[in-house]
């Protein structure tokens, strides 16, 4: 059975939406190492403030931490999205083939040597379907990836709500430390909507169920 011009468009809006989830993430790993970088000089700032400050240096390792952690996982996640558009290429690609084979060997029954299209046929088929199951196994791993960080922003979120509370006890650095807390608030909301608009991509082109 020959598979359809829908099906084939499909695999190109796959190519579409993991180049989009890409694209979104991106500009996250800017914000993270903005965040790294203030967790760094807030820490400096809390040494400087004697035992005023003795309460938030811990926070810093804290979010330099999550820092980190949200700059490794986009990075794994950009590394995945790039492989699942990979082989959603090669499926592309195959599907094609397949669907010229199949229209040759249709319209051509009884032409001499159709016996080698059709283990040409069969052979891309087997690829095809390999690329399938391929693609499946990446995008499960791409869901874990974005699954745990939703998971790391739920913590920043929590580090920054603890953070406001430790700044209040360093009345001459407050300021300053209350920009961290903030800034990391900010960040982790920012990229927990990058998140949502990634799953919204793998939705919209039902490669996972509504969240």
């Amino acid at each position: 059975m020959s598979v359809n011009t829908k099906k084939t468009e499909q695999v190109e809006d796959k190519v579409v939406a993991l180049a989009s989830i890409a694209a979104k993430l991106h500009s996250v790993l800017t914000i993270a190492w903005g965040v790294s970088l203030a967790a760094k000089n807030a820490k400096v700032i809390s040494a400087q403030a004697g035992d005023e400050g003795l309460g938030f240096n811990p926070i810093t390792v804290f979010i330099d931490e999550i820092s980190q952690q949200t700059i490794n996982g986009v990075n794994e996640i950009n590394h995945e999205a790039l492989r699942l558009s990979k082989i959603a290429v090669k499926e592309r690609r195959c599907t094609d083939a397949y669907n010229r084979f199949y229209s040759v060997i249709k319209n051509n029954r009884d032409a001499r040597h159709i016996a080698s299209l059709k283990s040409a046929m069969e052979s891309v088929e087997k690829t095809m379907l390999s690329s399938q199951v391929e693609f499946k196994k990446s995008l499960n791993n791409l869901v874990l990836l974005l699954e745990t960080m939703t998971g790391c922003m739920l913590s920043a979120r929590s580090i920054a709500s603890i953070a406001r509370i430790v700044t209040s006890d360093a009345i001459k650095y407050k300021d300053k430390l209350k920009v961290v807390s903030e800034d990391l608030d900010e960040a982790a909301t920012f990229i927990s909507i990058k998140i949502v608009q990634s799953y919204q991509h793998l939705y919209n082109v039902n490669l996972v169920k509504h969240r």
